[in-house]
């Protein structure tokens, strides 16, 4: 394992374009406002804390499948949970009938898959209901912001190196909260983390894998710390760089070239299969997402073999599927697998080999 380069897990340092790529003014609105923030939790507390005086019944729609760092927002904001259910596809399964008791609906594109229903966005719209789409899977697709949310927030973490990734756009009007200055001791945990992995991509072997094993923990660690103590913080100035300078559109074709290169050589098993079977051309992936019947037995298999794969989610002691079998299945089979920026075809064939041979021993 240690001869064969390895596949995933966080994002290392790398160098960027000296031009801005003018992502985030392109998205926001003349009359709107944008925000840099420390993560997309922190965005989703802003936009709530924003919205929120003007809401007298505080009860937010949300899906039962989620991070439980979407879920933490709203409970820090003091709103009442209410579940809709989410199918094996990733399809939000919306009741009309939620539309009389809720006052915020939460909306997301799993995986970069938009696949909501737009007539249920609408009815939100005309009933005055605030529309807080996170983007944090969908924001480089090109059908990936809403243009009825009022609040389109996320985190680039998922996409990019940076070490404080969020950011929230108002689509009308000014952002009320004061932001509260970036978390110092979070940011260079990650820091470290990321500069300890980018010798060893550029060196290979020049870092001991006990370090890097080391630095692995850090990165955890610096998330766990996020979970205590978030709030309206703001992203810090190296990070509002990257932000503003990764190559957005590179990174946009070398995902699709790699997902799609995994689709056609992907074994066909009922032991694994892709949800999103089909590649349309507006969908930028943030992952390779599957459902596997045995899915810690293959997510261990693929780490023996140096390919680094993220269940998303655990579920959140916040969540209820109580109501959502559907949600429940997804949190105990699914597995995401990688296909950024940083690998080729050729990395995607040997992820989709490594996971026909897991798949043969299942039969």
């Amino acid at each position: 394992m240690s001869s064969i380069p390895e596949l995933g897990g966080y994002f290392e340092n790398t160098a960027l374009p000296a031009e801005e790529n003018h992502f985030f003014e392109q998205l926001t609105p003349p009359d709107g406002s944008l925000r840099f923030l420390m993560s997309g939790r922190c965005g989703i507390l802003c936009a709530l804390e924003d919205w929120k005086p003007r809401d007298r019944k505080r009860v937010a729609y949300v899906p039962a499948y989620t991070c439980g760092t979407v879920l933490a927002p709203y409970a820090k904001a003091g709103y009442r949970l209410k579940f809709y259910e989410v199918d094996r596809n990733m399809t939000p399964v919306l009741d009309p009938s939620a539309l009389e008791e809720i006052s915020v609906f939460n909306l997301c594109g799993y995986y970069g898959f938009s696949r909501y229903d737009r007539e249920f966005v609408r009815q939100c719209k005309e009933r005055g209901i605030c529309i807080v789409q996170d983007t944090t899977h969908s924001i480089l697709s090109l059908d990936g912001v809403e243009p009825e949310a009022d609040y389109i927030t996320g985190s680039l973490r998922k996409w990019i190196s940076v070490p404080s990734g969020g950011f929230l756009i108002k689509r009308r009007g000014t952002l009320t909260p004061e932001l509260l200055p970036f978390h110092a001791e979070h940011l260079e945990m990650r820091r470290s983390a990321m500069r300890l992995k980018q010798k060893s991509v550029e060196v290979p072997g020049s870092v001991p894998k006990a370090e890097l094993d080391a630095a692995a923990v850090t990165f955890r660690q610096a998330e766990l710390l996020l979970r205590q103590m978030f709030d309206c913080y703001e992203s810090d100035p190296e990070s509002v760089a990257i932000m503003t300078h990764f190559p957005v559109e590179q990174h946009r074709r070398l995902r699709r070239q790699n997902y799609q290169r995994l689709l056609e050589v992907f074994p066909q098993s009922p032991a694994c299969t892709p949800v999103f079977p089909d590649l349309d051309e507006a969908t930028v992936p943030s992952h390779f997402t599957v459902l596997a019947e045995h899915r810690d037995a293959l997510k261990a298999w693929l780490e023996e073999q140096g390919i680094h794969t993220t269940a998303y989610w655990a579920k959140s002691p916040l969540a209820d599927t109580t109501a959502c079998p559907q949600a429940a299945y997804i949190y105990d089979h699914v597995l995401s697998l990688p296909c950024d920026q940083r690998y080729t075809p050729a990395d995607m064939e040997r992820i989709a080999q490594t996971v026909e041979a897991f798949c043969r021993q299942e039969v």
